[in-house]
């Protein structure tokens, strides 16, 4: 004889309760006696019953699934990412669905793909191509959208990126304490915001210094671009040549400054250098790498608030939300004088 699956009736039966009181004790609902959820609990552990998900979205239209758009990249961070990402999912009670974006595609390839599921919403990071069209096509599949560390510069969709600017600020302000005077800026990809960013807050901070200029040179986010580019900086002439590279990316930085020990030079002794995103590979005795890091957790966590803060099938409040990240100090760049050791 095959056992029957448990279900809410079977629960409400045993329990000699409504449904409704069933449902609203395995949701833990105050408005249910503690003496009744308690029981009520038991008698579900007992029966081995677990809540059907596919037909709770029917009701409550809503699947507790988000797709996360990613694009090819050899940034170690964003790897990084999703062991984290998908930790802050799961204390969220969201079920995460990974969507890559082909190398030199765009996220329109892959929305007709997205829109087989019935998906919460989505949440794209910086390193995904995308126009305004796919963007509106979302937008008419009422698919909502929140972006991940980019800007969300000609979209009516939210956004949640570490302060970028602030940070980068933070950094050029360090190293000018430190005696700095010739700056090199080592950026991503030119169609970056956070790039954009990140150099616009390091200019910002030597100018209020009085250290101007500063000199630049384009990474795209890779190591082999971070290392070609401090390759170029430390061949300058010697009026021109950098004592300190800030990269607008760990993965740049080191690059960086691994081309520093291929030309024989050290760092923070001949030149300091400073990353950004706080990868795990800074910490590693061969590059102790000074760096701002990204709240990654804390920006995921609140472009899924945003996702649910949606009222029935609007979008999402299209608002621009910053968090601060972390600066930490470690021995690839020259601390100021005074400065903790």
């Amino acid at each position: 004889m095959t056992t029957p699956i448990p279900t809410t009736q079977i629960i409400s039966t045993l329990a000699g309760v409504s449904k409704s009181t069933v449902s609203r004790a395995l949701k833990d609902d105050a408005r249910i006696s503690l003496k009744t959820r308690k029981r009520i609990a038991a008698i579900a552990d007992e029966l081995g019953y677990t809540p059907n998900a596919m037909a709770r979205s029917l009701v409550t239209r809503k699947s507790g699934v988000i797709g996360y758009v990613i694009g090819q990249t050899e940034n170690l961070f964003y790897q990084e990412q999703l062991e984290r990402i998908a930790r802050v999912a799961s204390e969220r009670g969201v079920q995460l669905m990974l969507f890559q974006i082909p190398r030199g595609g765009d996220l329109a390839q892959i929305i007709p793909g997205m829109l087989q599921y019935r998906l919460d919403g989505c949440i794209i990071i910086a390193s995904v191509p995308m126009s305004s069209a796919s963007i509106e096509t979302c937008a008419r599949y009422r698919m909502p959208v929140v972006l991940l560390n980019r800007l969300a510069v000609g979209y009516s969709v939210p956004s949640v990126s570490c302060a970028n600017f602030d940070g980068a600020r933070r950094i050029a302000e360090f190293l000018a304490a430190g005696g700095h005077r010739r700056p090199a800026f080592i950026g991503g990809r030119l169609d970056s915001s956070i790039s954009s960013d990140r150099e616009a807050g390091f200019v910002a901070g030597m100018a209020a210094a009085g250290i101007a200029p500063v000199e630049r040179r384009t990474g795209h986010f890779t190591f082999d671009g971070g290392f070609a580019a401090a390759q170029e900086l430390i061949n300058l002439p010697p009026t021109r040549r950098p004592d300190a590279i800030f990269a607008a990316s760990d993965v740049m930085a080191f690059g960086a400054l691994d081309a520093l020990r291929a030309a024989g030079l050290k760092a923070p002794e001949d030149v300091s250098v400073v990353g950004f995103d706080g990868a795990r590979a800074g910490a590693w005795p061969a590059y102790d790498l000074t760096t701002f890091a990204q709240p990654i957790e804390a920006m995921f966590a609140r472009a899924v608030d945003l996702l649910h803060r949606r009222e029935g099938d609007a979008p999402p409040p299209a608002e621009t939300v910053y968090i601060q990240g972390e600066f930490r100090v470690r021995k690839s760049a020259r601390l100021p004088v005074g400065w903790p050791q």
